[in-house]
């Protein structure tokens, strides 16, 4: 690799904006930093050398140390029994470095035992984590929720890996932390930028031997035209797959709109410019952004149906979602809006009228203020029109600037079930032969109650189906309403309250959970898919406590009722081994427009704090995944297990994926596929941990979806084909040779191979 030093750097950068064209370095050998194409050093830190001009520091004060792992000297920080910590460096000071620049930041690890190392980039105020081996990655005890974490016993390569992650550098930023409100960003690219490396106390990953890094680097991307994953995706006339996400907490970096020098950038769009780069670097092509909160506006202008007596909204920031929609249209990508439906919020709205009514009390479903301050009736006729008002606003009258796929609905438990006296006319007149019930008979009367659960679940239906057919009508063929019922970051837990923990190594744990005040069950992923109990989790509503009706707030998810629906579906919640190994799980929630998978990532918030519990790095919130081709073993396994036509990811932070090479590869496959159904093609494969699925689609071949679930390379994999015909991997576009009915293929971990035999 050629390295450029401060000065030949600075000269490239300065010929780059002369409009001159500098000989550009030979592509890196590293595998790490291949999809990145050509890339110059930047900076350089030695993390076992001496660090005083990088601006190191480690809390608590004098903990980390320096070690010999693999061979080479590095700085290792071990858990700590009572609280988190950190080590933290100046990057890229004084380097030239350029705000809206793309840069890699690359950070050498060892995987010699289990470790969780989460990496705060202040740089683009990113908070991202990876784990290896047996360890948790998420908090095992977290303040707020349930991290529903799993351990897995997956193999370390023995080897110093590397970590990359794609940034773009924003006009201003932190120091150490990420902030939250109103926070002054005082950094600018001259003063370089913050990395910090953080761990949980060590009760909260009892076997992390700790973070251990011996070099980080930043590079600059020397052609960014060469970050796009090239797509090949199926003819126009098939159906197309689908890939998005959804950030939460996040776009705080943009400012207000008043307070503009507080912002990270000077224009708020180009923090969108940004997201629609990073959707080409990985290989996704659909866009989604929240427009409601909790129910409250976000960057979108309710002025024609009232303004503030309709919707409370920043009049500095009502424009933005109409540049986004025509900046994500420029870049030809689909948008999916996503809202967290409420009522509308406003001096006059509907949400803080508040009219539905809980079962057993009057005051509230849940103890969460924020979540109760508004709601909505999705039996009463004048929801269906306060929300479509939202969906003429921020959809149909946008529709000429991009092509929306449909919309993405998450109530966040602010559409329960009601029973207040106008629902229960309703019910009366609709399902009850006119006969009116009270609450008291509802509470009584299991039956009965079962029956009024059922009509409101179909009155969801209707309107879920509503909205879908607002938009057909109105100039979005083909609109899609996917409705995301479970609330919570961590995803769908179990049935009940009791302790359980998933591993694969339930004697390795046993004595960790010794000490518990209450008895863990220990669980394989294959026990808990035997069994049907993440099943049982997902079709379950949301478990209650103390007298109140969460199961109200959060009901059940059902989506037996779509079954047969068009352009509606419910979220198949992923994220753990376990959530997705079985097919019965999938074929549940699959209807005709497909399947789709949801991933939550828990948020861990508020978990680095010291020992007296107060903050260490600002506000902390961190999207954890495994490290290496493993971060993609939950998205291949539900490949071959179930064939999901529709992946998003639900993230606590800015967004984006660690070991990239991983990631574009299986969403470049992904895309590949037509959205059509497909089968299982048994004893397909000679190895049994690859798994092939077929997809007829006519005129247009048979295309395969071939699964690699192992966590190792599989080399020499014989793939009986299903249909004669020349086979060619279809990302590639190599054709691979055939032997009778046959191909052979070398396949990585967690890898997903598309591939089409022609007609």
């Amino acid at each position: 690799m050629r390295r450029i030093g401060e000065a030949g750097l600075i000269l490239a950068l300065l010929g780059r904006l002369a409009g001159a064209d500098p000989t550009p370095p030979p592509p890196s050998p590293d595998a790490a930093l291949a999809p990145f194409g050509p890339v110059a050093l930047v900076d350089e830190i030695d993390c076992a050398g001496a660090n005083s001009d990088h601006g190191f520091a480690d809390d608590p004060a004098g903990a980390s140390s320096t070690a010999t792992i693999l061979g080479a000297s590095c700085r290792i920080l071990r858990p700590i029994a009572k609280q988190a910590s950190y080590l933290t460096y100046r990057i890229g000071r004084g380097k030239g470095l350029r705000a809206g620049a793309p840069y890699v930041l690359a950070v050498e690890y060892p995987e010699d035992a289990p470790r969780s190392i989460i990496v705060i980039n202040t740089g683009n105020e990113t908070s991202r984590g990876f784990h290896t081996g047996l360890t948790v990655g998420d908090a095992l005890h977290a303040k707020y929720v349930d991290s529903l974490c799993e351990s897995l016993n997956v193999p370390l390569s023995g080897r110093w890996e590397q970590w990359t992650l794609l940034m773009r550098l924003h006009d201003r930023f932190p120091a150490k932390g990420l902030p939250r409100g109103g926070i002054t960003r005082a950094l600018q690219p001259a003063d370089g930028f913050d990395v910090t490396f953080c761990q949980f106390s060590a009760p909260n990953d009892p076997l992390s031997a700790g973070i251990a890094v011996r070099r980080i680097r930043l590079y600059q991307i020397l052609e960014p035209d060469r970050l796009t994953q090239p797509l090949r995706l199926p003819p126009a006339d098939l159906p197309h797959r689908r890939l998005f996400w959804r950030e939460e907490m996040a776009d705080g970096v943009i400012g207000d709109g008043k307070k503009g020098a507080e912002g990270g950038f000077n224009d708020p769009l180009d923090w969108y410019r940004h997201k629609a780069e990073l959707m080409r670097f990985l290989g996704m092509n659909t866009y989604t952004k929240d427009l409601l909160e909790f129910g409250a506006c976000q960057g979108w202008d309710p002025s024609p149906y009232g303004g503030n007596t309709w919707v409370y909204f920043n009049a500095a920031q009502a424009p933005l979602w109409t540049r986004i929609v025509e900046l994500m249209g420029s870049y030809g990508f689909d948008v999916l809006p996503y809202y967290e439906y409420a009522g509308s919020k406003g001096e006059h709205g509907l949400g803080p009228q508040r009219r539905c009514q809980p079962l057993t009390r009057d005051d509230a479903y849940t103890h969460i203020s924020w979540v109760e301050s508004a709601n909505a009736d999705l039996t009463d006729p004048e929801t269906l029109t306060d929300f479509r008002k939202m969906l003429d606003l921020t959809i149909l009258r946008l529709k000429d600037k991009a092509s929306f796929a449909g919309l993405w609905l998450r109530p966040r438990s602010q559409l329960p079930v009601s029973f207040s006296d106008a629902a229960r006319q309703r019910f009366a007149r609709e399902a009850n032969a006119g006969t009116l019930v009270t609450r008291a008979q509802l509470r009584a009367d299991k039956t009965l109650y079962g029956r009024y659960l059922d009509w409101w679940e179909l009155r969801r239906r209707d309107f879920l189906t509503a909205a879908r057919d607002y938009l057909r009508t109105n100039g979005v063929p083909n609109a899609l309403v996917l409705y995301t019922g479970c609330p919570g970051e961590p995803g769908v837990g179990f049935v009940d309250w009791e302790p359980r923990f998933v591993t694969d190594q339930p004697e390795r744990w046993r004595s960790v959970f010794a000490k518990a005040a209450k008895a863990t069950t220990l669980l394989t992923p294959a026990e808990v898919a035997a069994r049907g109990l993440y099943l049982d989790g997902l079709l379950a509503p949301g478990l209650t406590w103390g007298g109140w009706e969460v199961q109200h707030a959060r009901p059940a998810d059902d989506p037996a009722h779509y079954a047969g629906t068009d352009g509606v579906l419910f979220s198949h919640a992923f994220n753990r081994l376990y959530t997705v190994l079985s097919p019965k799980t999938f074929e549940a929630y699959r209807g005709p427009a497909g399947l789709a998978l949801v991933r939550h990532y828990a948020l861990n918030e508020n978990m680095m704090t010291d020992a007296a519990d107060k903050e260490m790095v600002g506000y902390f919130v961190a999207n954890i995944e495994r490290a290496g081709p493993t971060c993609m073993l939950a998205e291949v396994t539900a490949m071959a297990e179930g064939d999901p036509t529709l992946i998003g990811y639900l993230v606590g932070s800015n967004f984006g994926r660690d070991f990239p090479q991983y990631v574009r590869a299986f969403n470049a496959n992904f895309l590949a596929l037509p959205a059509l159904p497909s089968r299982r093609l048994p004893d397909a494969s000679s190895d049994p941990a690859v798994v092939v699925r077929a997809i007829d689609a006519g005129r247009h071949g048979t295309y395969l979806a071939v699964c690699n679930t192992a966590w190792q390379d599989r080399k020499g994999v014989r793939v009986r084909l299903p249909a004669a015909g020349p086979v060619a991997a279809l990302v590639s576009g190599d054709a691979l040779p055939r032997a009778g009915d046959t191909v052979t293929l070398d396949l990585g971990p967690c890898q997903l191979l598309a591939l089409r035999i022609d007609r």
